[in-house]
Formats: structure tokens, sequence, C-alpha cells
């Protein structure tokens, strides 16, 4: 009764144990998955906010204030208005 035991628990032992050492692989391959899946969220959660910047900086150069905001950038002046000359005093 007792050989009968202990064949029965070395059975069970490796089985578990190749059960665990055939588990490895996979548990790896999904790690490696993981990771790289994490990493092109970051890269996709990056280019999404700068869709969204281009997006609205296009949106203000689009509108009134905007436009007026390039043109000043560029040195336009409004009909009414003087360059202000650093240089005099």
């Amino acid at each position: 009764m007792l050989k009968k035991l202990l064949i029965n628990s070395v059975i069970v032992v490796g089985a578990v144990g190749a059960g665990v050492y055939m588990s490895l692989r996979p548990w790896q391959v999904y790690q490696q998955q993981s990771k790289e899946a994490r990493r092109h969220t970051i890269e996709m959660h990056k280019a999404e906010d700068h869709r969204d910047d281009l997006l609205r900086k296009e949106a203000r150069a689009h509108s009134d204030i905007g436009k007026e905001e390039l043109a000043r950038e560029k040195g336009y002046l409004g009909p009414d208005e003087v360059a202000a000359d650093p240089d005099k005093k």
C-alpha cells in the first residue's frame, strides 16, 4: 500500500513538474507580447496627443484671432498702426 502511494505521489509530482516546465515558454511569450502591447499603446497615445495638438493649432490658424497673430508674427501691421522702433529713444 505504501509503495503504491509513493509511486502515485512520484507520478503526480512528475506530472506537475512537467506541466510547469512546459508552460514556461508560453508565459515568456505572453510577457513579451504584453510589454510590446504596452509600448505600442504608449506610442498611440503620444500620436493621438500630437494629432490633437495639430488640430488645435489648425483651428486656431483658421480663426480670426489666429490669423491676426500669424500676421503680426510676420511683421504685418494694421492700417492705423505704426511700427515701434526700438533704436529710437
